[in-house]
């Protein structure tokens, strides 16, 4: 087998103990009468749910250790050749590392899937690939990070995952806790969004709103941050605007909404949310055209406006490859109503801005790796803003 070098990986609106953000706005800091800071832009983090904020999710019931094994087929790369599989080497990455190089997940899709049962098949496959032989190599990569999964406290509703081997594991993230935490502390103004095609908007909620209340034996401080446990949805039709709406928990039924269509008026609302919600985003949309990323989840992005800074993190943003998971709209003019969807090779200088492909095994490793990548995008966003009303 070659080795080589890698790449390594380092629902109604209602949206930490390291070192304080930097003050990109160039603005000094002044406490408002709410304890929040004026000054600084407002932060709308917008998180993918899977492979980003957690490893399992709570309702496939698949187990840690399967999940965390089939996140590890769709970060190693390798070739096949002569009807055998050559491994690049055994340093997981984001990106090809080489021309011509694919993920042993792409590799065993196209073996193994020929009709949608067979998907099962592909499950197997990839939720045991570091106990074959095939997936050896990446063993240690696996059991270093499930070690760093596991909960170390008394059990505590809503925070863990159990494991195949009865063992219980952080269900979100400590990294994320972090960053909820430090922005909290730092008296900035920020709310969060989740974003997902999957079922456990809900769940991340609820388990959010517990852990948050002073109930995780991590993050003991509560944060007076309103969680609303009902999520939105989003709908997206060829030649229609795109709809976000969201029903009020509260009401009787459950069931009266409020619905934000077109580009303007949804980047308005967003811009605007507060504490920490959910949307479930349009699969089938996505689904149905292939995959393309224009169909995507949207982000919206306004050069123009100087008060908020939209951030996405999402392991499936891949601006190399057609189906990357967000579709960027960049309004192009101060009073805009509508939006561009840019093209991938637009939406590249972006990256590390607005939109962060999430890198798991860092998330799980480093405890302020959110933390970090947020401050990189707001000095980065800060010049790019600047460079804008320069002309440049």
């Amino acid at each position: 087998m070659k080795n080589g070098d890698m790449k390594p990986i380092t629902d109604d609106i209602a949206c930490m103990d390291t070192t304080n953000f930097d003050n990109p706005s160039g603005v000094n800091n002044v406490k408002t009468k709410t304890g929040r800071i004026d000054g600084k832009r407002k932060l709308v983090l917008h998180f993918d749910i899977r492979n980003t904020v957690l490893v399992a999710d709570s309702v496939t019931r698949v187990s840690m250790e399967q999940a965390l094994n089939s996140f590890l087929t769709g970060v190693a790369w390798g070739k096949a050749q002569n009807l055998e599989w050559h491994w690049h080497s055994y340093t997981p990455s984001l990106t090809p590392p080489a021309p011509g190089t694919t993920t042993i997940y792409k590799y065993l899709e196209k073996l193994l899937v020929k009709t949608p049962a067979d998907r099962t098949n592909l499950r197997i496959a990839t939720g045991d690939f570091t106990h074959t032989a095939m997936g050896e190599g990446f063993l240690p990569v696996f059991e270093e990070h499930l070690h760093l999964l596991r909960w170390r406290h008394d059990p505590v509703e809503h925070l863990t995952m159990s494991g195949k081997n009865g063992k219980q594991y952080h269900y979100i993230l400590p990294s994320v806790y972090r960053v909820i935490h430090q922005l909290y502390e730092d008296g900035r103004d920020f709310s969060v969004v989740f974003r997902t095609y999957g079922l456990d908007a809900k769940n991340v909620l609820t388990s959010l709103s517990h852990g948050l209340s002073g109930n995780h034996p991590d993050f003991l401080n509560p944060l007076d941050m309103k969680v609303n446990t009902t999520h939105g949805k989003v709908y997206r039709k060829p030649n229609e605007p795109i709809v976000f709406e969201i029903k009020d928990g509260k009401s009787k039924n459950g069931e009266e909404a409020s619905v934000y269509s077109g580009d303007r008026e949804i980047y308005s609302m967003l811009s605007q949310a507060e504490g920490i919600c959910a949307f479930q985003d349009d699969f089938l949309c996505w689904q149905n055209n292939n995959y393309h990323h224009r169909t995507a989840k949207p982000l919206y992005i306004d050069p123009y406006d100087q008060t908020v800074h939209h951030i996405f993190f999402d392991d499936n943003i891949r601006t190399f490859e057609h189906d990357s998971i967000v579709d960027v709209r960049v309004f192009e003019a101060p009073d805009a109503k509508e939006a561009r969807s840019i093209s991938n090779q637009e939406a590249a200088m972006y990256e590390t801005m607005n939109m962060i492909q999430a890198d798991l095994l860092q998330a799980i490793k480093d405890p302020e790796y959110f933390v970090k990548a947020v401050r990189t995008c707001e000095e980065k966003y800060s010049k790019y803003l600047d460079d804008v009303s320069n002309g440049s």
